[in-house]
């Protein structure tokens, strides 16, 4: 195997601690990522963003505003999401994806409680509630007895579950587009570090 030089490395190093003196090899690897990733050099597709009446793109004119961006983007991914599942969704008589996610939770779950689905999903009871109702009525999850407590009760999947989530699977294998787009290993990985990280933040102040 060919032996690849450090010195391009070593070079960024130095323009990176020129910048940011204080810098440490962490922060150097965002500033790596940011400075050096072909992402930054895309042409924006007409109309992704909306247009301010300063002429600039959302973007620009928001450059200061992470937060907000980050909400707008978020925002949208989500979105879309919803847009590229929704017909598989509803053959399988689904109303949005939440419900085929309350499904592979139950899924991987050792029979969870309503509750301990709801908090796992990380919302409000009163909705998760009527998501578990709709699957229970489709048929996809049943209620049993809890054995430690008479008072809970405990879901599983029936087979008829078991065979959706199976389906939906494979047809969001098969997706185009994909959610991470044509992101490379090593922008996916670190993209749902990310995400990962944020959620782990967030979780604690979040009281639904």
């Amino acid at each position: 195997m060919a032996k690849v030089s450090a010195v391009p490395v070593v070079m960024e190093w130095e323009r990176f601690t020129e910048e940011h003196p204080e810098g440490g090899m962490r922060e150097f690897a965002s500033w790596l990522l940011t400075n050096t990733n072909p992402l930054q050099q895309t042409q924006p597709h007409p109309g992704a963003e909306p247009l301010m009446k300063s002429g600039m793109r959302l973007s620009d004119a928001f450059r200061e505003g992470e937060d907000f961006l980050a909400w707008f983007f978020m925002g949208r991914l989500i979105r879309y999401v919803k847009f590229y599942v929704k017909p598989m969704m509803t053959q399988h008589g689904m109303s949005g994806p939440d419900e085929f996610l309350f499904l592979s939770l139950i899924h991987e779950m050792d029979r969870p409680t309503k509750k301990e689905v709801c908090v796992a999903h990380a919302i409000e009871l009163t909705t998760g509630m009527d998501i578990l109702r709709r699957l229970i009525k489709q048929g996809l999850i049943e209620e049993g007895a809890d054995e430690r407590d008479k008072r809970s009760k405990r879901l599983t999947l029936t087979e008829k579950g078991h065979q959706t989530i199976q389906e939906i699977s494979l047809a969001l294998s098969q997706l185009e587009p994909s959610t991470l787009a044509d992101l490379d290993d090593t922008e996916r990985k670190h993209l749902l570090q990310v995400l990962q990280y944020l959620n782990n933040y967030h979780f604690p102040y979040y009281k639904p």
